[in-house]
C-alpha cells in the first residue's frame, strides 16, 4: 500500500506540472462553473458496432465540430484538479470529453481528432484487460489499448489515462467495484483496495503517465468505495448519472461527476440539446 501511494504522489506531481508550469492566476473566491461531460466508449467504422455504446468517427467528429462552434473548451483532470486547489481558472464554458473501458480507436480514433480539433480528452483503461492485449497486435475494431500504448498516448497530453479498476468491470456477481448486498465494509474494501493498488503498481511500473482518477465502472458505487478511493489518494470520480456538474471548488464535489453517455443515432445538435438546456 505504501509503494502504492508513493508511486501515485509521484504521478500526480508530473500530471500537474504543467499547470503549475503555467502559473495561471487563482480561483476567485466564490466563483463556481457548469462543467458537462461527454462519456464516450468505443469508435468504429463499422455500422454493425454501432450501438447505444459505439458512436462512428463522423459522429465523434461531428460532436467536436459543435463543442467548437458552440463556445466550448475541452479540460482535463490535472486542469481540474489544479483549479479546485485555486491554482488556475476554469475556461468560459468548459467540457470535458472521457473514453470508458480503454478501446484502442480511443487512440487510433478519438485521438487524431481530438488534435485536430484542438481537444483534450481522458481515457478510462481497465488493468487486466491492459495486461491481456500488451504484446499483441490486433486490429483496433477488436481490441484495448496495451499498457505501452497507454504509456504513449499519455506522453502526447492530447488524451490523459485514469483508472477504471484492475479486474472489477463485470455486471455479476458484483455490479462494477460496488459492494456485494452479504459482504461486511472491511471485506469489501480490502479487495476493492487490492484491485486498485494493482491497477496502480502495473501502471507505475510500466511509467504510464495517469491522472489521480477513477471511473466507476456502470457507474455502481457506494460510500464504502468512495472511503476506499479516497484513501487510496485518487482526487475524482466518474460516475454514470446524467448531470451538469456545478462545482465550486469544493474537493469533496469531484467525487461524483455526472456524465452524458454519447449513444449512436442521435444527431449532436439533439444529443448536447440537453446540456444548452441546463447551462
Amino acid at each position: 500500500m505504501k509503494r502504492t501511494k508513493i508511486a501515485l504522489a509521484a504521478l500526480l506531481t508530473a500530471a500537474l506540472s504543467l499547470a503549475l508550469a503555467l502559473r495561471l492566476p487563482a480561483r476567485a473566491a466564490g466563483e463556481s462553473v457548469a462543467l458537462p461531460i461527454v462519456m464516450y466508449h468505443h469508435v468504429s467504422e463499422k455500422p454493425g458496432n454501432w450501438n447505444d455504446y459505439v458512436v462512428s468517427p463522423a459522429e465523434l467528429e461531428s460532436d467536436l465540430c459543435w463543442l467548437r462552434d458552440h463556445g466550448y473548451t475541452a479540460v482535463g483532470v490535472a486542469e481540474l484538479l489544479a483549479w479546485a486547489d485555486g491554482r488556475g481558472e476554469m475556461p468560459e464554458k468548459p467540457c470535458m470529453i472521457t473514453f470508458d473501458d480503454g478501446f484502442e480507436s480511443t487512440m487510433t480514433l478519438a485521438e487524431p481528432l481530438l488534435a485536430e480539433y484542438g481537444f483534450c480528452g481522458v481515457v478510462a483503461v481497465i488493468g487486466s484487460v491492459c495486461e491481456k492485449f500488451s504484446g499483441l497486435d490486433d486490429h483496433y475494431e477488436y481490441s484495448n489499448l496495451s499498457w505501452e500504448e497507454a504509456r504513449d498516448m499519455a506522453s502526447r497530453g492530447v488524451i490523459e489515462v485514469q483508472c477504471h479498476t484492475w479486474d472489477m468491470h463485470a455486471q455479476s456477481p458484483r455490479r462494477g467495484c460496488a459492494p456485494l448486498r452479504w459482504e461486511d465494509r472491511e471485506s469489501y474494501q480490502a479487495l476493492l483496495a487490492r484491485d486498485l493498488s494493482r491497477w496502480l503498481d502495473a501502471a507505475a511500473s510500466r511509467s504510464v503517465g495517469i491522472v489521480p482518477a477513477i471511473a466507476y465502472p456502470y457507474g455502481a458505487y457506494t460510500d464504502a468505495t468512495e472511503q476506499t478511493v479516497r484513501a487510496l489518494g485518487f482526487r475524482a470520480a466518474f460516475t454514470c448519472t446524467e448531470q451538469i456538474n456545478r462545482l465550486t471548488g469544493d474537493a469533496d464535489e469531484l467525487f461524483d461527476l455526472g456524465r452524458f453517455n454519447r449513444p449512436h443515432g442521435v444527431s449532436s445538435e439533439n444529443f448536447f440539446r440537453k446540456w444548452e438546456e441546463n447551462a
